[in-house]
């Protein structure tokens, strides 16, 4: 959220106008006559407008970016570029493109392609509510720890390959909701910052439990024993990942205290496994839930800025 002071203006003896912030107007192509909602709330006013938001387009040579040029393209959507002229000095770069739309960058096409160039455009319309697409982002890493728990307690490694492709569907929901924030904002301005922080972390989350899965299932074929105190942890992880899903949208201050305990029990569970345990593999699992855990910690901080 970006404070700018206005001075008042006095109009004969009635009337009091404030000017409009230029770059704001000029992003929603503001002009003389436009109607603006303009809503009280307390001691601030806030003002509004129906109006779409202004194409924005942007030019990327990325003929040296690689093997960068995932993250840039994904960086322009996740700002709210609306179209991007991408020149190129391979032509099998056009490659590296294709991927990247089809993996992250949700409404993406290239709509026209030259020896050297392309031009990507947004295209699938509005965006789709935010809160919605939190909540699957949110069900999705969910599915992804149950789901990965449960196969490694039943020895079916087999099943890690397609769970670990669900990050993939992760990466799209977050990709999508940072896109969201940049370009419309939200309903309050002051959760924008800590609410990218949480989806970013979520993210991240996913790309753990990813790891974690690509390494027991090529292990698949051999003869892997999981300690039951391994067992126990991961299991105790993944109600803490619940934990927090229910503290976001029910937010509780005996959840909130409890989520506190929790992982300090856990932190000690883990330097004694660490130091208990001789098993590479048990090691390798501990370290990707030590990361876990931490990490679902760390979106308590930006939850608090929320919620208190």
């Amino acid at each position: 959220m970006i404070t700018i002071k206005r001075s008042v203006i006095q109009i004969a003896n009635s009337t009091q106008l404030i000017s409009l912030p230029r770059k704001w107007a000029q992003k929603y192509d503001i002009k003389k006559g436009d109607e603006l909602e303009v809503e009280e709330q307390g001691n601030k006013i806030v003002v509004g407008t129906e109006k779409d938001f202004k194409i924005e387009k942007v030019e990327l040579d990325i003929s040296d970016l690689e093997p960068m040029i995932l993250r840039c393209i994904v960086a322009l959507y996740r700002r709210g570029v609306d179209e991007i002229r991408v020149t190129f000095n391979k032509p099998e770069l056009i490659e590296s493109i294709q991927k990247v739309i089809g993996k992250e960058a949700v409404g993406y096409e290239i709509t026209e392609q030259g020896n050297n160039y392309c031009v990507i455009k947004h295209v699938s319309g509005e965006l789709e509510d935010f809160e919605p697409i939190l909540r699957r982002t949110f069900l999705l890493l969910l599915s992804m720890a149950n789901e990965s728990l449960d196969s490694i307690k039943n020895d079916r490694f087999s099943n890690l390959k397609n769970i670990a492709f669900l990050e993939e569907a992760n990466n799209r929901f977050t990709t999508t909701c940072r896109r969201t924030l940049n370009k419309r904002g939200y309903k309050n301005a002051r959760e924008v910052g800590p609410l990218y922080y949480i989806i970013e972390e979520v993210e991240n989350l996913a790309d753990q439990y990813k790891y974690l899965c690509t390494y027991l299932y090529n292990l698949r074929n051999k003869k892997v024993k999981i300690s039951k105190d391994v067992l126990g942890i991961y299991k105790e992880t993944t109600e803490m990942l619940k934990n927090f899903y229910e503290l976001f949208y029910k937010f509780e201050k005996e959840k909130f205290v409890a989520i506190g305990k929790q992982r300090k029990d856990l932190v000690d569970k883990f330097l004694h496994l660490f130091e208990k345990n001789s098993s590479y593999i048990d090691n390798i699992i501990l370290y990707h839930l030590f990361t876990i855990m931490q990490k679902i910690f760390c979106l308590v901080g930006p939850l608090s800025v929320i919620k208190l």
